[in-house]
């Protein structure tokens, strides 16, 4: 594009105003003539774009469509009006209002041709400020929570460490928790453990469930060496698949509804787009100027958000990776990003102290709050829009959904608190801190209801409280059931998670020996095949050999018979080397057998002890 041209008689039209009569022949090639086809143009067209005819433009360029009928959003208006990159004009100015007033409206108007031709319908929904989507609406079955899953700590310390993050189950009582090498899973209506899903990559950093409730994305790593994200099935504590190798800890991670694409940030600085079905990078980002600290994408799917470290945030199209807005406002790092639950509205919160709120058609501010003075920590939105924020004034704030104030649910907290979630139902709001404490606030309120540990004990320390508890109990005369009959209960409870845990070592290693006994028949075989080619190669120099000792000697020349001679002899020094190898596979072959004949009887004993242990768990689970 070059420089602007005010076109004066075009923005006195009295057509210009009329959005349902602005038309491409007559209001926007114009424009385009003035402005833009000294770039592109059929000769010259950069970056893959011609303005210069109708079809042209509705095509776009190398980065895709431009502009969409209905869409005030589209890239054109951004680039025009110099709220995305790359800014066009690129030097020089940006178009009069009145020229982006025109484009704007030929967009609103579906994108006209000519006078005579027929508006378009937009190819995607229009998007609003309200809440459209229905909280109710949840997914078909029972809600997804996990059933005999690990409940004894992968590691159990004294004191807890910072919680790195929180999530919260859309459709679910449930809340994930970052700990150490593994994350907790809490029952957000009995407060109790509910599961532990072990990560021995690292340090679990981002939390994110799927939009069903029943998949988690953990990302993480050890921090300056690797990094990866795990997707767990909360419901069984499975591992369902493994993406994005990185050379650092991965910092922030979501995957798409639909578990074909994982988008990692981290210290690398590019926003990266994993491919779920071969684990390999199809889409590397290089736009952030600092860390990336937070993104999401959005429930629908279509959009990805991010921020860094710099305050920098971008939205972009999820299947292409291109950009779809630019957010600039804020002053200070990105502390947290989320989609509202109907994709339409996505919530940046900053250090500058500040939460905005942006609609998606437009990419427009819709609301900012001074959320925090020196800066919010940590942010979080619920099902129905309401929103929950902490900061460094040592303050948890409930804001409703038309970004209003509600009310402060923690004032003067003990520790910086690091992060925030609502429950599914928004009855219950959670924060945690850098010293691994997790309160939890009655939402209606503001009450506190209690706290939830980051480092739970073992299960053998609970039996062995519950266990001391009971005998304390029992010497009350007469003894009193309604205290008694709830930690008989904890003891029933805990008792079975410890029958579990055996469960689970029995059967991780059962897995172990039958992978070991794979192995070894493996070498039996390759052992096997290796003694039958011996034998093949042994057979065939004894036949060589006496094919040669039956030719006739008494005609032969004195010379033919000492050939004949040192042939033999060659051959039966071949021979015996055969023979020694295959003496060596016969030995290696019986002793692979041995292996494999030898594990059987074990590898029944153990199986069969797992299945007891099992049978165990689900009788004591009852």
């Amino acid at each position: 594009m070059k420089s602007r041209i005010p076109l004066l008689v075009l923005a006195l039209s009295p057509l210009a105003g009329a959005a349902d009569k602005v038309t491409f022949d007559e209001h926007i090639l114009p424009v385009f003539q003035q402005s833009c086809l000294n770039c592109h143009n059929p000769d010259k067209a950069k970056g893959g774009l011609d303005l210069s005819t109708y079809a042209g433009t509705l095509k776009g360029g190398s980065g895709g469509k431009i502009v969409e009928p209905g869409d005030a959003g589209s890239s054109l208006v951004g680039v025009i009006e110099h709220t995305r990159e790359p800014k066009m004009p690129p030097q020089g100015d940006k178009l009069a209002a009145a020229q982006a007033k025109l484009l704007r409206d030929w967009i609103a108007g579906g994108l006209l041709e000519n006078p005579t031709s027929s508006a378009r319908k937009p190819s995607k929904p229009k998007l609003d400020t309200a809440l459209k989507s229905d909280p109710g609406a949840k997914p078909d079955g029972p809600p997804p929570m996990p059933a005999h899953v690990l409940l004894e700590p992968v590691v159990a310390t004294a004191r807890g460490t910072s919680v790195h993050a929180l999530a919260s189950s859309p459709w679910a009582p449930l809340l994930a928790v970052t700990g150490q090498r593994q994350v907790l899973l809490y029952d957000t209506a009995a407060l109790e453990l509910a599961g532990i899903l072990p990560f021995p990559e690292g340090e679990p950093v981002s939390l994110a469930f799927a939009p069903g409730g029943r998949q988690l994305i953990v990302g993480g790593g050890v921090a300056g060496k690797s990094g990866t994200t795990v997707v767990f099935d909360v419901t069984n504590g499975s591992r369902l698949l493994t993406a994005g190798k990185e050379f650092d800890s991965v910092l922030a991670a979501d995957i798409r509804p639909g578990f074909d694409l994982v988008a990692t940030g981290g210290p690398s600085r590019l926003l990266k787009l994993w491919s779920v079905e071969t684990g390999e990078p199809v889409k590397s980002i290089k736009k952030h100027t600092d860390w990336i600290t937070a993104l999401d994408i959005s429930p629908d799917g279509v959009l990805l958000a991010s921020g860094d470290r710099n305050g920098g945030v971008w939205v972009w199209e999820s299947d292409s990776g291109n950009e779809f807005h630019t957010l600039r406002a804020h002053q200070a790092g990105i502390t947290g990003i989320a989609f509202r639950a109907d994709s339409n509205i996505l919530a940046t919160a900053s250090a500058d102290g500040t939460v905005r709120y942006w609609e998606m058609n437009n990419g427009g501010e819709v609301r900012k709050n001074d959320a925090h003075p020196g800066g919010v920590t940590a942010f979080a939105f619920g099902r129905d829009g309401t929103s929950l924020t902490a900061g460094r004034d040592m303050k948890a704030k409930l804001w409703k959904p038309d970004f209003n104030p509600a009310r402060d649910l923690a004032q003067n907290l003990p520790a910086l608190p690091t992060a925030v979630a609502l429950d599914f139902v928004g009855k219950r709001a959670f924060v945690a801190d850098v010293e691994g404490a997790i309160r939890v606030f009655d939402t209606a309120d503001g009450k506190p209801l209690g706290e939830l540990p980051s480092n739970p004990p073992t299960v053998a320390a609970r039996l062995e409280r519950l266990d001391a508890q009971l005998a304390e109990l029992a010497k009350a005369q007469p003894p009193d059931p309604a205290k008694i009959e709830p930690l008989k209960a904890a003891r029933k409870r805990w008792g079975a998670a410890d029958i579990l845990t055996k469960t689970l070592g029995a059967e991780t290693a059962l897995s172990a020996a039958n992978l070991e006994a794979e192995s070894r028949f493996d070498g039996f075989s390759t052992a096997a095949k290796a003694l039958g080619a011996a034998a093949e190669r042994l057979n065939a120099k004894r036949s060589e050999r006496r094919k040669l000792a039956a030719l006739p000697q008494d005609k032969s020349s004195p010379e033919t018979r000492a050939e004949i001679a040192a042939t033999l002899s060659a051959i039966d020094s071949v021979i015996a080397r055969l023979r020694d190898d295959h003496r060596r596979l016969e030995a290696e072959v019986l002793k692979s057998r041995s292996g494999v004949e030898s594990s059987a009887p074990g590898l029944a004993q153990s199986a069969a002890a797992a299945a007891k242990l099992r049978r165990d768990y689900l009788e004591a689970a009852k």
